[in-house]
């Protein structure tokens, strides 16, 4: 049970595989573009569970009062670049900077 990444090409022509391996494997696919992630297809109740776990952290967030904009600054990204750490858990070994080595290393793997 791995990270699965297929092309949408792979989503337009194989949907019910692609559907068959998010609903069998429970793991979540990642659908790319051009190599890049567009979008993220997960079984229903894994994304029943996400939206339950949203609405409870919304509810607390909304319970704290706001933090105030420092002054002369208006961030234009409302998540901060520490978040994107998360993308590199699904970069796999050995990927070095090439994009196109690297998004063939991906599918080589999947």
């Amino acid at each position: 049970m791995g990270t699965k990444i297929r092309p949408i090409s792979d989503l337009r022509r194989k949907t019910s595989d692609v559907i068959g391996a998010v609903r069998d494997g429970g793991d979540a696919v990642y659908i790319t573009q051009y190599g890049r992630p567009v979008a993220v297809i997960v079984d229903y109740e894994q994304y029943e569970r996400l939206i339950a776990q949203l609405e409870s952290g919304s509810e607390a967030a909304a319970a704290r009062p706001p933090h105030p904009a420092p002054a002369g600054r208006h961030p234009t990204v409302a998540n901060p670049a520490s978040s994107l750490n998360n993308w590199k858990d699904l970069i796999p070994e050995g990927c070095g900077g090439d994009a196109l080595a690297d998004t063939e290393a991906l599918y080589d793997d999947v």
